[in-house]
């Protein structure tokens, strides 16, 4: 990976969709699962904008189909994408 910064590496723009890094993307899933929680809890006491409501609901019914499919190298790159959205959505 020469020329390739540090950032860079870690950007999914550089996981090619045939590596599969289980150990990675079981952990990404329990972040995931622990945020989507989080979120819902915020959620229910009014502390996420109302305005984002339709979005965080979309993102949230996303996740938890993401968290009931097998582990692949395209559910890696999915479930970096939902946690982004769901960080966007809601920054805490």
């Amino acid at each position: 990976m020469e020329g390739v910064t540090i950032d860079d590496a870690r950007s999914e723009d550089h996981l090619e969709p045939t590596q599969l890094h289980e150990a990675d993307l079981k952990n990404d899933l329990l972040l995931l699962d622990r945020l989507l929680g989080d979120t819902r809890v915020r959620y229910r006491q009014r502390k996420t904008k109302f305005a984002s409501s339709e979005q965080l609901i979309d993102v949230d019914l996303e996740i938890c189909d993401a968290l009931k499919r097998p582990l692949s190298p395209q559910l890696q790159l999915d479930v970096r994408r939902l946690t982004a959205r769901l960080r966007a959505l809601d920054p805490h």
